[in-house]
């Protein structure tokens, strides 16, 4: 695992990345643990946003046009396939964020914009993500929740990226480690 902390404008950080692993190996899941403390005489309204694209293959260039996400309602995560890579073609990728988002896009051109880049992409400058999904996209997954911290209270948020054979395990690990009980038992 990795630690990361940082302080700013009120508000003490530290992200904590890992995989879980056990004596079987492990899942298939990446799990960034982000821990906020308010150190502010004021409550604070904060949004958080995961982002992360989709390669699904050798290159981004080469498959990128092959990716086709879709938003599932069930667990509340941006979903994302190539069947066109003959390793894994029916393997489902999956992001997802803890307190679940109140909104989400899987388009990489309208998150970012026009003439712009991740150091100051235009979806965060909007009221909400667009909720696009599908074919034919420039493929990603940004996902948007929303808390709000009182003077010297902490906050959880869990950021989820995996991969499962079938809906069904994807449904499993996005409920199995939104838990930030479970977060914490699997890094201990």
């Amino acid at each position: 695992y990795s630690v990361f902390e940082h302080n700013s404008h009120g508000i003490e950080q530290e992200l904590t990345v890992f995989v879980p692993v056990d004596d079987k190996e492990g899942e298939p899941i990446k799990l960034q643990r982000l821990l906020l403390k308010n150190s502010s005489t004021r409550t604070r309204l904060l949004s958080i946003t995961y982002y992360v694209e989709w390669t699904l293959g050798d290159s981004r260039e080469s498959t990128q046009m092959h990716v086709i996400t879709r938003w599932d309602d069930e667990v509340r995560a941006v979903l994302a396939r190539n069947r066109y890579n003959p390793d894994v073609p029916e393997r489902i990728a999956f992001a997802a964020i803890s307190p679940a988002p109140r909104y989400f896009s899987a388009d990489r051109t309208l998150f970012i914009g026009r003439n712009r880049s991740l150091a100051a992409p235009e979806g965060l400058e909007k009221r909400a993500l667009s909720a696009r999904t599908g074919a034919a996209l420039d493929p990603c997954a940004a996902l948007q929740s929303f808390i709000e911290i009182p003077p010297g209270e902490r906050a959880e948020i869990v950021c989820m990226l995996g991969e499962g054979e079938s809906l069904e395990e994807v449904h499993r690990l996005v409920l199995t480690y939104r838990s930030t009980t479970m977060t914490d038992t699997v890094l201990e």
